[in-house]
C-alpha cells in the first residue's frame, strides 16, 4: 500500500468521523423521565362512590360494605418487589421492568395496567369477587381482559404464566428468573376463589395489557360481584361496579445536570440480614460473638459504602449481595478474608474494595482459658471463622 493511499484513507477516517458523531447522537434517543398515571373521577350524582384521599382510593359502598379500588403506579409497583426491581434487564419484579430502560425509546416502558382491589366485607354472610370477569374499557374501543395466574385458569386468553414462558429464555437463569416471577404473582394477584366473610377484607392486584399512548380515559369494570348466595352457595344477590379514570402522560428529557444532582442524592444502606456463622467460637465467649462481629461490622460501614458508591457512580456496579467470609485470630487480627458468594455484582475492584476493608477489622485478644473452674467462658482460644452476609441498597437523601 502507497504512502499517498494512506494519507487519503486517513484523510476520509478524519473527515467522517464528526458525520459519525452527529449520526451516533441522533440515533440514540436522550434519556427521558415517562411516567403514565390514571387519575380516578367519581360519577356524577351517585353517593355510592366516594375518593379517599389518604389512600388515593376509589371506594365503592354495597350496603355498608365496599369494593376500593386503586390504580398503582410502576414506582408504587417497584416498591412491592424493590430488591427485584434494581437489576436492570434481569429485574424480576413481574409486574414492571424495574429499572431497566428500553435503549429504542430512552425511558422505562410500562409492563401491565395493574388496579389494587380490595373487598371489605361488613354487612353480608360472605361475599365474592371474580377477578377473571374483570374488563378495562378505553376511550379508543378496546376492551382488555384480566390476566389470571395459570394457562388453566385464563378464560379469555390472558395469564401470567403463558406471557412469561414465551419470554423466557433458556438458560437455567432464565428458569430460575421465570420462577420467581411466578412465585411473587401467586402471592400478589387476586385470588380466583377468594370468599370473603363477614367482618373479614382482602386485597389483591388485577392487571390488564398497557395502554397505547393515544389512550386518554379507561373505565375499570367488576362484574358479578357476589353479596348473597343461598343455601346451596349459589349466588342470589350480585352487582357490578364501574371505576373511571382519566390518563395523564409526563415526558422530561433527563438533563446532565439533573443526572449529576440525583447521583448526588444517593445514598447507600448496607442490609446484614440473612445467614451469618461463626464456626470454633467458644460458648459465652462475647469477644467473639455475633453481636461482636455486628458491632465490628458497623464500624467499617462508612468505609463499604464508599466502596459502592465510588464505582457506582463510574457506572461500574449496581445494587447486589455478597456474603464474605474472614477469619479472626486470638489475636484479633483478620488472618484470612474472602468473597465466596455474589449477585449484582462483576467488578473485581469493588470486590477487592470490601476485602481490604474486611481485613483492617480489629477484634479483642483472647486466650486460653481453663476447662474447668468459675470462668464462664472455657477451654482453649482458637481462630474463629465468620460467614457474613451484606446487601448494598440505594436510597435518595431528602
Amino acid at each position: 500500500m502507497s504512502m499517498r493511499f494512506k494519507k487519503k484513507v486517513l484523510l476520509s477516517l478524519v473527515l467522517l468521523l464528526p458525520i459519525m458523531v452527529v449520526v451516533t447522537g441522533q440515533l440514540t434517543p436522550p434519556e427521558i423521565k415517562y411516567t403514565s398515571t390514571l387519575i380516578s373521577v367519581l360519577p356524577e350524582n351517585n353517593p355510592d362512590y366516594t375518593f379517599d384521599e389518604e389512600t388515593n382510593t376509589v371506594v365503592y359502598d354495597i350496603g355498608g360494605s365496599a369494593v376500593e379500588v386503586k390504580y398503582m403506579t410502576e414506582n408504587e409497583l417497584n416498591q412491592l418487589f424493590p430488591e427485584e426491581s434494581n437489576d436492570g434487564m434481569y429485574s424480576t419484579n413481574p409486574y414492571t421492568y424495574g429499572d431497566w430502560i428500553d435503549p429504542d425509546v430512552g425511558y422505562i416502558p410500562v409492563r401491565f395496567t395493574t388496579f389494587q382491589v380490595g373487598l371489605i366485607n361488613r354487612a353480608f354472610a360472605k361475599m365474592k369477587i371474580d377477578p377473571v370477569e374483570a374488563v378495562l374499557m378505553t376511550d379508543q374501543g378496546e376492551l382488555f381482559h384480566s390476566y389470571t395466574f395459570s394457562v388453566a385458569a385464563a378464560v379469555y386468553g390472558n395469564s401470567f404464566e403463558d406471557y412469561y414462558r414465551t419470554r423466557r429464555g433458556m438458560s437455567g437463569n432464565e428458569y430460575y428468573r421465570y420462577e420467581m416471577k411466578l412465585g411473587m404473582i401467586r402471592g400478589k394477584n387476586f385470588g380466583l376463589d377468594e370468599i370473603i366473610f363477614r367482618g373479614d377484607s382482602y386485597t389483591g392486584l388485577i392487571t390488564f395489557d398497557p395502554l397505547r399512548d393515544d389512550v386518554e380515559r379507561v373505565q375499570l369494570q367488576i362484574h358479578d360481584i357476589i353479596f348473597r348466595f343461598d343455601a346451596f352457595n349459589r349466588p342470589v344477590d350480585t352487582t357490578d361496579a364501574f371505576f373511571n379514570f382519566e390518563r395523564k402522560i409526563d415526558r422530561e428529557v433527563i438533563t446532565a445536570e439533573m443526572k449529576r444532582a440525583e447521583i448526588a442524592r444517593q445514598r447507600v444502606r448496607i442490609n446484614t440480614s440473612g445467614n451469618k456463622q461463626l464456626v470454633d467460637n467458644r460458648v459465652n465467649d462475647n469477644a467473639r460473638s455475633e453481636y461482636a462481629v455486628d458491632r465490628a461490622m458497623e464500624t467499617v460501614f462508612p468505609q463499604l459504602e464508599q466502596c459502592f458508591l465510588d464505582r457506582y457512580r463510574r457506572n461500574e456496579i449496581t445494587p447486589g449481595n455478597m456474603q464474605v467470609s474472614f477469619t479472626i485470630a486470638e489475636n484479633g487480627a483478620i488472618t484470612t478474608q474472602n468473597v465466596i458468594e455474589v449477585s449484582g455484582f462483576d467488578s473485581e475492584s469493588f470486590m477487592n474494595c470490601v476485602l481490604s476493608v474486611i481485613r483492617d477489622l480489629k477484634f479483642d485478644p483472647i486466650r486460653d482459658l481453663p476447662l474447668d473452674g468459675t470462668d464462664i467462658v472455657k477451654g482453649p482460644a482458637e481462630p474463629v471463622n465468620v460467614l457474613y452476609p451484606l446487601a448494598f441498597e440505594l436510597y435518595m437523601a431528602d
